[in-house]
């Protein structure tokens, strides 16, 4: 063989080489991902201390609300007076906007209208330790 066959071979094999090494390293690193944690649903006692923080601000009271309105049901089981407490939190926060707080009185009284007079009660009384 001549000298420009051996370069050749010396290429040739250092590149399949270089193919062979790419394709174990994408397939073990698909295979090794890590996977996505899904963030914890806080039970009705953690997201009501959540609501209490007075540094909140409008946005993340908004999220506490859309929590509090997707999982309604297992706060409910938890807590029996949670939409009482978490309407009266709300209300008393400095950050919170009439709007926001009257969306979730709103939903709550739909979701239960036997406890009508006790949410505006509730409200009355966050609105005076405001």
């Amino acid at each position: 063989m001549q000298q420009k066959d051996w370069v050749l071979v010396i290429i040739f094999l250092s590149i399949g080489l270089i193919f062979i090494s790419l394709f174990f390293i994408f397939f073990f690193y698909k295979n090794t991902q890590p996977q996505k944690k899904q963030e914890k649903m806080p039970n009705a006692k953690e997201i009501l201390e959540l609501l209490r923080q007075k540094e909140n601000t409008l946005e993340s009271l908004h999220q506490y609300s859309s929590l509090a309105k997707i999982h309604h049901t297992s706060y409910f089981q938890e807590n029996e007076n949670f939409d009482l407490e978490f309407v009266s939190i709300l209300a008393s926060h400095k950050n919170v906007n009439a709007k926001l707080v009257l969306e979730i009185e709103k939903y709550f009284k739909s979701i239960n209208p036997n406890r009508k007079e006790l949410l505006d009660k509730a409200l009355e009384s966050g609105l005076n330790k405001r």
